[in-house]
């Protein structure tokens, strides 16, 4: 599946919002976000609540709220029983952007998926 470029500047956005502690409302943006957070995080390890915690706290005091953004967009699952979290995905698709009717909404207004 394709990968989605985003038509602005991610890393500089990330900054952004790492500096002003907030994440987009837009979910398009917020998708540059944890694209860029979830690097923070290896393939193929486990992880606890409370370190999924602490990599959030260094970018965003609101830590519960961007660890959830990362299970909704499917970037990271979770074991409820065992209290692990796991990366399971990195980039977000044009796929991911037609499943979801916030994402192509928004994702509109950057031209994104419009029919040619």
């Amino acid at each position: 599946m394709k990968e989605v470029k985003f038509p602005f500047d991610a890393e500089r956005c990330f900054e952004k919002c790492v500096k002003h502690k907030n994440i987009p409302r837009n979910d398009f943006e917020k998708q540059a976000i944890l694209i860029r957070l979830i690097k923070e995080f290896q393939d193929n390890k486990k992880y606890s609540e409370q370190e999924v915690n602490s990599i959030i706290k260094k970018y965003f005091d609101d830590y519960a709220t961007v660890r959830r953004e990362l299970i909704n967009f499917g970037y990271i699952q979770r074991d409820i029983n065992k209290g692990e979290y796991w990366v399971v995905k990195r980039k977000l698709t044009a796929e991911d952007i037609k499943n979801n009717i916030l994402l192509r909404r928004y994702a509109k207004s950057y031209g994104i998926l419009e029919e040619k």
